[in-house]
């Protein structure tokens, strides 16, 4: 790969709903940066960034897929994220390393609701975006329709059209390029790869001038000399455009929209010059802050810049296990990283080794000697790294801030039909979740039974059949179920004394906890405030893992307590008697007692449910909404479709997709995310009061 400077890097990620086209987008951008000599389509199964055969089969993205490609210059890291609500980890992870992003827009349906969750997350993290809404060749196509649901629908959305198509659905031929002011149009002989630009014909003046305008008038806002050149009625030149258009979008307060037909070879290369003109190079994004470990510094806020001769400051954003071994994917944010050379871990504080580095491109790898900041890369040799770990350079060990992802909602029992899949099935659990921060699983202490938790049935489903195919383990699965939690009620304060005598050395530990329930989407903090001498150091680690364990088993039912602060208060030892086996035992029946203290509520996950249906449809899509629990947040009538927006319990929403086909005659659709836990209902209670397991 040509090297290239610091201000030629761009790393962006495509983002958007499902079936909206991303990767159809990814394939035409790498035919035309000549990474592959033909286009690979997502419905013949030869999409080079859906490289797994269950994506293939799918015909949908499930894992994240970067590459690197050239255009003009400029080397561009580009990552394919999935659509579906079901890996939006992968979209997270994703969006926390990228400077830029690329989203992605269906022609007919605009904005769609996994649209919107994508785009909250970019703002999360600042990401400055540009959008191309694609499928313009489609029936019912309408550009200004979709222009107007970004600017409703999308958060902090404020598109500035940078182009225009001419024609819509199957007319649809070209598109005004409104900064070059020109017509553009595409050789179907060459499979779009011959861009023609010609003068505008005088039927399309009035449109494109206007639109012309617009984007002067939306450009002016970012320059004081464009202002005053816009107020006095001259015209801009087309790097003056550029360079106003570039300040508001890495500022993120103008969206550029483009537009095209990825399928029809339409588009993708105007989406190319956008995304070197006006997404952020490494060196233009604010220094990141990390965090000094260890020593007298620790805590101590530092500014990590971009900068290749600076200590290597890496983030690790993703893991995979394939035929050649654990691949980890690293953004570098400071330093220059080479094969063969020793790294420090932040999280353990332990050295490892990088044997080689790369440069992806999906399934395939491009060995390089050394990569510096501003990259995205593979490496081999982290054996301990997991996502969200900090990879520094000799000196000080510094950390970044980790990706956030949410709770599962959704669990099944899993077990193997040999004995060899027994023996290979909880390696093949452990690996897995090293990959994927959204999966887990456990042994319940009651029935003995593993169970696996995940973000839908589809996610749960992809990760069994993954079992069998990559790693030989056959299982059988049981019915998805949902991942209930507790909550605690209010603040209290519990101490315990485990005390065990048995003739020859006994084992005693005394523990004083509290427990806090904390905000939404908190997690679990445990604190240590214990007074100096009270409980040694060696044994604080016994105590955590006991509180740790308590909060996973629960209280009563049996389901997780999510979302509160554990407080290590005081305690006792005694010097012959106590080991950390103790105060793991003691601390566990502590945390017990101060929640009963406390109080705990069950609660179930809350979906985001939007449907899309036809008018004729929409009474008995509501009808069954209601009897599901539902709550309707947002009601569309006035646009055909349709559009619905409820939250209804997961637990009423298993199998909705045949119930929906069946309410529309197969003619409605629907998306659905996780929004947030809230108390069972009193039927619930009382099923679970009666000891019945759900």
């Amino acid at each position: 790969m040509k090297p290239v400077s610091l201000s030629a890097i761009r790393n962006i990620g495509i983002i958007a709903h499902i079936d909206a086209g991303k990767t159809t987008v990814s394939e035409r951008i790498l035919f035309y940066t000549g990474k592959e000599h033909k286009l690979g389509e997502v419905h013949e199964g030869t999409a080079t960034m859906d490289y797994l055969e269950e994506e293939q089969e799918r015909g949908i993205t499930i894992t994240s897929a970067a590459t690197t490609c050239m255009w003009d210059g400029h080397r561009i890291n580009l990552i394919d994220t999935p659509g579906h609500v079901d890996f939006t980890a992968e979209v997270e992870r994703s969006l926390r390393v990228l400077d830029g992003a690329v989203g992605v827009f269906c022609g007919v349906a605009g904005v769609e609701a996994q649209s919107e969750t994508v785009w909250r997350q970019a703002c999360k993290y600042r990401v400055p975006r540009i959008a191309f809404v694609n499928k313009l060749d489609r029936i019912g196509a309408d550009y200004a329709r979709v222009l107007d649901s970004l600017r409703r629908r999308l958060p902090g959305c404020v598109p500035v059209p940078l182009a225009l198509p001419v024609g819509q659905e199957k007319d649809f031929s070209g598109v005004i390029d409104l900064v070059s002011f020109e017509l553009v149009t595409w050789d179907d002989e060459t499979q779009g790869a011959s861009m023609l630009r010609s003068p505008i014909p005088e039927a399309l003046l009035a449109q494109a001038d206007d639109g012309r305008l617009r984007l002067e008038e939306a450009a002016a806002e970012f320059s004081e000399a464009l202002t005053e050149k816009f107020l006095l009625g001259e015209r801009f030149t087309k790097a003056e455009l550029i360079a106003g258009i570039r300040t508001g979008t890495i500022s993120t307060r103008i969206t550029p929209v483009l537009c095209g037909s990825a399928l029809k070879n339409k588009g993708i290369q105007m989406l190319l010059d956008g995304v070197c003109s006006y997404l952020p190079a490494p060196s233009d994004a604010p220094p990141l802050t990390a965090h000094v470990v260890g020593g007298k510094e620790d805590g101590a806020a530092v500014a990590v810049l971009a900068d290749p001769e600076g200590q290597l400051v890496a983030l690790a954003f993703k893991t995979i296990t394939d035929k050649h071994g654990e691949l980890t994917f690293l953004r570098i944010y400071q330093g220059t990283l080479s094969g063969g050379t020793q790294v420090y871990n932040a999280r353990t504080q332990k050295v490892e080794r990088i044997s080689h580095v790369y440069l992806m491109h999906a399934a395939e790898r491009e060995a390089v000697d050394a990569v510096g900041a501003g990259n995205i890369v593979g490496v081999i040799g982290l054996r301990n790294t997991v996502t969200g770990d900090t990879v520094c350079g000799k000196g000080r060990l510094l950390r970044l801030e980790r990706p956030a992802f949410p709770e599962c909602v959704i669990s099944r029992r899993i077990e193997p039909r040999t004995l060899a899949d027994k023996d290979k099935l909880a390696d093949v659990l452990q690996r897995i979740e090293r990959e994927d921060p959204t999966f887990r699983h456990h042994q319940d202490d009651e029935t003995g039974q593993l169970v696996i938790y995940g973000m839908g049935e589809l996610h749960l489903e992809v990760i069994a059949n993954r079992m069998t195919r990559d790693f030989g383990v056959n299982a059988s699965i049981g019915q998805p179920r949902v991942a209930y939690r507790q909550r605690l009620k209010s603040v209290a304060t519990a101490r315990h004394r485990f005390v065990r005598q048995t003739g020859g050395r006994g084992q005693f530990a005394e523990v004083e906890l509290r427990v806090e329930p904390l905000q939404a989407g908190a997690g679990f903090v445990f604190s240590n405030q214990i007074a100096q001498g009270a409980i040694p150091r060696e044994f604080i680690p016994g105590v955590e893992a006991g509180v740790k364990g308590a909060v996973r088993s629960g209280l009563d039912y049996g389901y997780e307590i999510i979302d509160l602060r554990v407080t290590l208060l005081d305690g006792k030892f005694h010097e012959v008697d106590s080991t950390e086996v103790a105060f793991h035992v003691c601390a566990s029946m502590a945390f017990q007692d101060a929640a009963k203290a406390a109080g705990v509520e069950v609660i179930e996950p809350i979906m985001r449910l939007e449907v899309t249906t036809p008018p004729e449809y929409l009474s008995p899509i509501i009808g069954d909404l209601n009897a599901r629990r539902a709550q309707i947040q947002h009601l569309e009538t006035s646009t055909n479709p349709c559009v619905v927006v409820a939250e209804v319990p997961l637990a009423a929403v298993f199998g909705y997709a045949t119930a929906v086909r069946s309410a529309s005659q197969g003619r409605a659709a629907y998306s659905m995310e996780p929004k947030h836990y809230a108390p069972v209902s009193a039927q619930i209670m009382a099923r679970l009061q009666a000891g019945e397991i759900l």
